[in-house]
């Protein structure tokens, strides 16, 4: 568990009854807890729902201009699994290392991908409780769950499907251990499914080299911790999220946290790999050279930068610029957080492909 799921977990208080019919009841909820509500939306507009060419009984959301879809359609239509676990007032839809985990609290519901706060990359990834409904943002299901989908603004209609994804399994290793002076519980993928053995191999070997990486350098950190200034055990914690899995192409997104007396940043690592070899990809692999598709993308970042208040200089930190892929296109952060990266997050800015590459382009045919 990662700071960020640590700060949630002293929050929770309060658990989330979905109060239709047809909808997943909190087990054994004290009768005297009451669902939290969102605050009174400023625009609140019904949405049509297709899956699958099927229109949907079950209506969307318009909220403030982000569309949402009930837990109820993913459960109910999409055929996830949901439980909900009454000691942490968590609802969990789906399974595996794609496992929609929602935490839900009198602050308001705080919104994981196998236990990977989505609010730390965008606020706009987190869920809501709507009259006593749990409601998840499209933009969720479009760039981490494999679903596309299609909005019509002016029928205000959302067409979703599912996407496909490349012919493996994520699986989770796990390093634990527990001393007077260390605590961790470090997790990383592992693939299995793939043809090419050799190929396997060696994307689960880095997977796995940099797992120790962090568990060594927790041990020797730990050795010099003096009981008196800090009176608990450092703690080493990664918890990871599949970001895109299709076309050839895997990328993770790895979040090292630690505790060592103070507010230690939170540490991001993004790897993009190609599937065909294992080579781990760069930009100029997904931006073909001579097209001017980088020096757009750059132009692109520092306007957004810009917008958003950020005062870095990316002409002065572009070495420490690291982008993964999601749904959405290509996403960029800075990897020198500071301990704001505890509180705020990492602020990230997303880059669609077609904003760079001409219509007919494929960025990931030399993987497929």
């Amino acid at each position: 568990m990662n700071k960020w799921m640590k700060w949630s977990s002293i929050m929770m208080s309060a658990s989330l009854l979905i109060g239709e019919a047809n909808a997943v009841q909190a087990a054994k909820a004290p009768a005297s807890v009451k669902a939290p509500a969102l605050t009174k939306a400023v625009q609140m507009v019904q949405v049509q729902l297709i899956f699958n060419d099927n229109k949907l009984q079950q209506k969307g959301l318009l909220v403030n201009g982000r569309t949402m879809v009930p837990i109820t359609v993913l459960r109910d239509v999409m055929s996830l699994p949901i439980s909900y676990d009454n000691s942490t007032y968590t609802y969990n839809v789906g399974s595996g290392t794609s496992q929609l985990n929602l935490d839900t609290s009198e602050y308001g519901v705080l919104t994981s991908v196998n236990h990977f706060y989505m609010g730390s990359i965008s606020t706009d990834y987190n869920a809501v409780n709507i009259e006593g409904r749990l409601y998840v943002p499209f933009k969720l299901l479009n760039d981490v769950l494999n679903y596309k989908g299609e909005y019509d603004e002016v029928t205000h209609t959302l067409k979703l499907e599912k996407r496909d994804t490349n012919a493996i399994q994520v699986m989770t290793g796990t390093l634990s251990q527990k001393t007077k002076d260390l605590e961790t519980m470090i997790q990383y993928p592992q693939i299995t499914g793939l043809a090419d053995i050799q190929v396997l191999q060696q994307i689960n070997e880095e997977f796995k080299r940099k797992a120790d990486a962090f568990a060594a350098e927790g041990l020797e950190r730990s050795s010099h911790r003096d009981p008196e200034l800090v009176p608990f055990p450092y703690t080493y914690n990664t918890n990871y999220m599949v970001m895109y899995n299709q076309n050839g192409i895997l990328s993770v997104l790895t979040d090292q946290s630690t505790y060592t007396g103070g507010e230690d940043p939170v540490q991001r690592e993004a790897m993009t790999f190609s599937l065909k070899d294992g080579r781990p990809l760069s930009l100029s692999d997904l931006l073909p050279q001579g097209s001017g598709a980088e020096e757009k993308l750059y132009q692109i970042l520092a306007e957004r930068m810009k917008k958003d208040g950020n005062t870095m200089s990316l002409e002065n930190n572009r070495s420490s610029l690291q982008f993964y892929v999601s749904g959405a296109g290509l996403n960029f952060y800075f990897g020198n957080t500071g301990p704001e990266s505890f509180t705020k997050g990492i602020r990230t800015y997303t880059v669609g492909f077609r904003e760079l590459l001409s219509a007919d382009a494929d960025p990931f045919a030399a993987f497929k």
